[in-house]
C-alpha cells in the first residue's frame, strides 16, 4: 500500500493550496491589492513555489488574478493552467496556449497525476445578470468548479449557488471534503454590484446532501461590505459534520490516503 499527504492551505478569500495524490494544486490565488481588500496576502512561496498545477474557477479578479499570473508562471513553470474554456480569450498574452487546459462542466481530465473532475457552477459576472452558468454571454459556460483526487476527494466549488443538477452530478464523486463560500446573497449587497453565493446554512445542507463529512467555508472575510462570521457554519452544522475554519497560511493535515500500487 502507498500513503499519499492530503494537506490544505487557505491563502484567503476562496485560493488555497492543495497537496493530495503526490500533486500541489493552487486554486484560485488572490495576491494583487484592491482597495476594499481585508486580508493580507499571502507568500509567494505558498501560492506558488512547489506547485504542479493552478487551477481557476471564473474570471471575477478575485479569483483570476491577472496581475499575479505572470509571477506564478515564472516561479512555478511547469505548471498548467486549467480554467474554463470560455475565459481563455481573457489569458491571451499572458498564460502560453502550451500550458492552458480548458475544460467544462461535466469534463474529466489529468493534470500533473492528479484526477480532476469538472463541476458545474452557478453564479453572475454583474447583479445585473441573471445567476446561471454564464453561457447567456458567450455561448460556453464561464463558471466552474473542481473536485480533485482519486478517492475521498476534494470539492472547491468556486462561486455558485446550489442546484439539484449540481447535487446530482457531485453524488457520485465520493466527496469528503467540501470547500464552500458562505458569503450568501442578498439584496443590499446586489444593489452595491456585489455577486452572491450560497449561505452559511444552505452550504451545509448542501455538504451533508453530497456526503461530504468535512465542510470548510471560505468567501468570508475578502471585501468590504461581503463579510460573514464563519462560526454561522458551525451553528448551523449542529454536529452533524466537521466545519473547519482554517487560518490565514496554516497547513491543515487532512490526513493519508491509501491504495493498492
Amino acid at each position: 500500500m502507498e500513503a499519499a499527504t492530503r494537506r490544505l492551505t487557505w491563502l484567503g478569500q476562496a485560493g488555497f493550496r492543495i497537496e493530495l495524490d503526490g500533486a500541489v494544486a493552487v486554486v484560485d490565488p488572490w495576491l494583487s491589492s484592491h482597495e476594499d481588500r481585508l486580508i493580507p496576502m499571502a507568500p509567494l512561496e505558498l501560492a506558488a513555489d512547489g506547485v504542479d498545477v493552478l487551477l481557476i474557477t471564473h474570471e471575477h479578479l478575485d479569483h483570476l488574478d491577472l496581475p499575479f499570473l505572470p509571477t506564478f508562471l515564472e516561479r512555478a513553470p511547469d505548471a498548467p493552467v486549467v480554467m474554463p474554456r470560455a475565459i481563455a480569450q481573457l489569458v491571451e498574452g499572458v498564460v502560453p496556449e502550451s500550458r492552458l487546459v480548458l475544460v467544462g462542466p461535466g469534463d474529466a481530465v489529468e493534470v500533473a497525476g492528479l484526477e480532476i473532475h469538472v463541476a458545474a457552477a452557478t453564479h453572475a459576472l454583474e447583479t445585473t445578470h441573471d445567476y446561471g452558468d454564464g453561457s447567456t454571454n458567450g455561448g460556453l459556460p464561464r463558471f466552474v468548479g473542481y473536485v480533485l483526487g482519486r478517492e475521498r476527494r476534494i470539492y472547491h466549488a468556486g462561486d455558485t449557488l446550489v442546484t439539484d443538477e449540481l447535487v446530482d452530478s457531485l453524488q457520485p464523486l465520493d466527496v469528503e471534503v467540501a470547500l464552500l463560500p458562505i458569503n450568501g446573497r442578498d439584496a443590499e449587497r446586489e444593489a452595491r454590484g456585489i455577486v452572491g453565493n450560497m449561505a452559511a446554512a444552505e452550504a451545509v445542507e448542501f455538504a451533508l446532501t453530497i456526503r461530504a463529512s468535512t465542510l470548510v467555508p471560505y468567501h468570508w472575510d475578502g471585501f468590504v461590505g461581503n463579510t460573514v462570521a464563519p462560526e454561522t457554519a458551525q451553528d448551523e452544522a449542529r454536529g452533524r459534520l466537521e466545519v473547519l475554519i482554517p487560518e490565514h497560511f496554516r497547513p491543515v493535515d487532512l490526513g493519508a490516503v491509501e491504495w493498492a500500487t
